[in-house]
């Protein structure tokens, strides 16, 4: 069973994390670690805060490259 609450708080963590790190690229390396963090606890629903921030997307597309194809 999934956890679909998980992307309310991800969605919590860009709005706190992108006004404050501006460069893109630290943005990716801490969503990297965050995502998988939350994916540990059974978050399956990653694609619900793609388009908030540009680096989240590119984050969740270099871990997973085969989701959207």
């Amino acid at each position: 069973m999934g956890w679909a609450s998980g992307s309310r708080l991800f969605s919590d963590v860009i709005v706190s994390i992108k006004p404050i790190v501006a460069d893109e690229k630290q943005r990716v390396i801490i969503y990297k670690k965050l995502i998988a963090a939350f994916e540990d606890f059974d978050w399956d629903t990653q694609d619900e805060c793609r388009g908030e921030d540009p680096a989240y997307d590119t984050a969740l597309n270099e871990l997973h490259p085969d989701w959207f194809e």
